[in-house]
């Protein structure tokens, strides 16, 4: 049955491994109902012996008297009575009796090792640190002693723990469901204080023991999954796209590869229609596994990426020749390039909208149209990493400054309309931070808006909420990973399902590195497919609108009238272009004031007058 469990583990089949681990603690169970009946079988058998020997012997007795041979066989059990009293004379020396006690130790210690029940003082050091079974025992210990007087109380009064899931074997730990008593919820077991209570009393770090409230279980089951001790510490095996054959990939039917669970079930992502967010402090290895992402979207030949790396150290270089932009590099013409990258993906997403609905497509855009060369609504995803450096950028220009804590920052702008509208039209926005816990970094329509999020290491609570939201509530505590020795594992969260557990609420992630010697392997293996498959390597922009004028743009907002109210011209030039709908008076106003126009005054009422339109215009033409 060991060898079922180990098997299905290698495998990856859940079922398998479920039933597998169920037959063995039934068998164990057995094991441990028969030991307990042991006794009083024993007992058993020595009266039935005692009966049947003490008639044998008195049956025997009688015929070996009639046969005449009684006192021949009474001679030889005398000799044999001599020689088992001269072996136990033995017993009386002080080194038989210590060799007896070493064979016992011995025997016990083989068994306990074969069974998986050794007894903890026979143990080498080694063999004691990777040897804390998961039991149901030592579960209500646990948790009658984390500090909650309703557990204690529950434990003391004689109760026993209900197990929705009794304890499994998953993948380098042990799994189970708990129906807490009543009056305790799950949450209360949540707080990172308590669960390094509760891991210690495991024999357990704290990073070792992963608690969660199920959301659609009651409010009393706690789901709980504690590592073995050591796997925390595995690397996650090589990924898939090392290998030379690996690609092309379609981006409608196929998921992403990107590391496993740590009970070693691969995870593997949906990345159509969903916006990301990825987040971490320094060196926690953020950049390798977000831009793995990005590596195995470019195997897609159909897809478009723009990508904006505002550190540009050359984690993102392998993408020349493949991106159709590629900003490298902290400056302040950097900065400003990736907010016009932005707001042109915003325009491009308003131009499908128009072709969609010209087109009289209804729904979203088929797997053959996006595909189709030359359609229009191939996939576009944009890619930002140190995006924290743009959101808390003051550059600007006459559209307005790049980030800021202003409602006018244009890459906050652009963000959000992204991901309101965008993903409907294959338009995806993929971004990283290494600023968590900073406000400015990462703004609120930016976090809200993603549909994934995935979080490395973060120093505290307050960050790990800013990252996955109200998860970090309900058992997401990235703030447990090691600060290095984890690098590279994410606690995964949002519309994913296919990669987190039924019933959790997120899903612990060792992703698969990817280093950047790797990455050029993989972003020439990406060239050399969309070769292959008749693509451009670069896919080209849409042409880009003619920019617009403003003073030509006002004059047809008037409509001949002799003046309209501001308000009315606002709403006017929306009408003309979309790209006015951010503006308000005071910027309508200062537009104006650069065309030498200002705005009258009647009754109260700010108004503009055709006639300094006018005006205007003929001074630009004279």
């Amino acid at each position: 049955m060991r060898q079922a469990v180990q098997e299905a583990r290698r495998a990856g089949d859940r079922t398998a491994l479920a039933e597998a681990s169920d037959r063995l603690e039934q068998a164990k169970s057995n094991r441990w109902n028969r030991l307990k009946a042991w006794p009083t079988t024993v007992i058993g058998v020595l009266k039935t012996a005692a009966i049947v020997g003490g008639v044998t012997v008195v049956v025997a007795i009688i015929v070996l008297k009639m046969m005449g041979v009684l006192d021949e066989v009474m001679a030889l059990l005398g000799k044999i009575t001599g020689l088992v009293a001269w072996v136990l004379s033995f017993a009386d020396e002080p080194w038989a009796v210590l060799l007896l006690v070493v064979a016992w130790i011995w025997v016990a210690r083989r068994e306990g090792l074969r069974t998986g029940q050794p007894l903890r003082w026979v143990l080498t050091p080694e063999q004691r640190s990777t040897d804390t079974e998961i039991t149901p025992h030592l579960l209500g210990l646990a948790l009658a002693k984390v500090g909650n007087a309703e557990l204690k109380s529950f434990f003391k009064g004689g109760g026993t723990l209900e197990f929705v899931v009794s304890p499994r074997e998953q993948g380098g730990g042990t799994y189970c469901q708990i129906r807490l008593p009543m009056g305790v919820t799950a949450a209360k077991l949540l707080p990172s204080d308590v669960v390094e209570t509760f891991a210690g009393n495991l024999g357990r770090h704290k990073h070792e023991v992963w608690p969660q409230r199920d959301p659609k279980a009651d409010a009393r089951v706690l789901d709980l999954w504690v590592a073995d001790p050591g796997t925390m510490d595995k690397p996650a095996p090589p990924s898939p796209l090392l290998a030379d054959d690996f690609g092309p990939v379609d981006v409608f039917g196929d998921s992403m590869p990107w590391g496993v669970t740590m009970r070693l079930d691969p995870v593997a992502i949906k990345v159509l229609q969903r916006h990301w967010l990825v987040a971490g402090v320094s060196k926690q290895g953020k950049t390798s596994a977000f831009r793995a992402l990005a590596l195995w979207l470019a195997l897609d030949p159909t897809v478009e990426l723009r990508i904006s790396d505002l550190k540009g150290d050359g984690d993102w270089t392998m993408f020349r020749g493949l991106a159709t932009e590629l900003i490298e590099g902290q400056s302040d013409e950097n900065e400003l390039a990736t907010a016009v990258m932005l707001e042109a993906a915003v325009r491009e997403m308003r131009r499908r909208y128009d072709a969609k609905r010209d087109a009289e497509i209804v729904g979203n855009i088929t797997r053959d149209l996006s595909r189709r060369k030359g359609s229009g609504f191939h996939p576009i995803y944009l890619v930002l990493d140190e995006i924290q450096i743009g959101y808390a950028s003051m550059v600007g220009d006459d559209d307005g400054p790049v980030g800021g804590k202003g409602k006018d920052g244009r890459l906050k702008i652009a963000a959000k309309r992204l991901h309101d509208q965008a993903r409907a039209v294959n338009i995806h926005l993929l971004q990283a931070t290494q600023r968590p816990s900073d406000n400015d970094g990462i703004p609120a329509v930016v976090r809200e808006g993603a549909h994934i999020r995935a979080s490395l290491h973060v120093p505290n609570l307050a960050a790990a909420k800013m990252v996955l939201g109200d998860v970090a509530d309900m058992g997401a505590r990235p703030q447990d990973l090691r600060s290095e020795l984890d690098a590279g594992t994410v606690v995964l969260t949002g519309a994913c399902s296919e990669a987190i557990s039924r019933g959790q609420v997120c899903q612990i992630v060792r992703t698969h590195f990817i280093d950047t010697p790797q990455a050029w392997t993989i972003a020439k293996r990406a060239k050399e497919i969309r070769v292959k498959r008749g693509r451009d390597l670069v896919i080209e922009q849409a042409p880009a609108e003619p920019e617009r004028v403003f003073l030509d743009d006002l004059h047809e907002a008037m409509r001949d009238e002799p003046k309209v109210l501001t308000m009315g011209v606002l709403g006017r030039l929306v009408e003309l272009d979309v790209s006015y709908d951010d503006w308000a008076a005071g910027r309508l106003k200062t537009a104006m004031a650069a065309e030498g126009i200002s705005a009258r005054k009647r009754d109260g009422r700010m108004y503009v007058a055709l006639d300094d339109v006018d005006a205007a215009r003929r001074h630009r033409e004279s």
